[in-house]
């Protein structure tokens, strides 16, 4: 009688399962990875199928989850109509308060035109001059 013969090897090597090394994604992509999974606008089947992670990736999951979640979750609401209101009006004084000081500037410069012109035509000292000079 013949000796039956496995096509299985039997030491498995064909069935080892390698460690996934992820250390080629940046701490950057995992920040945002968890911050999506978080909130909800992906889940994990999602991200396993659009970034080639392993059915394995779960409990890493897990583990970048503890050393990169936000503690503070931070929303966003949206503003009231008092709080818009209020910023038109911000909007508004900040538009006034740019013209104010553009016709400062201008009037700077007339005055220190003027000077100039009152030094160099008439002679006159206007400016103080600096130093023990005086």
């Amino acid at each position: 009688m013949e000796k039956f013969r496995s096509n299985l090897s039997d030491t498995m090597e064909g069935f080892k399962q390698e460690k996934e090394d992820y250390s080629n994604y940046e701490n950057s992509f995992r920040r945002w990875l968890v911050a999506e999974l978080d909130s909800g606008r992906m889940n994990i089947s999602e991200a396993r199928e659009k970034f080639k992670l392993p059915a394995h990736f779960y409990k890493t999951y897990k583990n970048w989850q503890v050393k990169y979640s936000d503690e503070i979750h931070l929303s966003l609401q949206s503003m009231s109509s008092k709080e818009r209101a209020d910023n038109k009006a911000l909007e508004k004084r900040i538009k006034e308060l740019e013209k104010q000081l553009e016709l400062a500037q201008l009037k700077n410069v007339a005055l220190n035109t003027m000077i100039d012109i009152a030094e160099n035509d008439y002679k006159l000292e206007i400016r103080k001059k600096s130093g023990p000079k005086q």
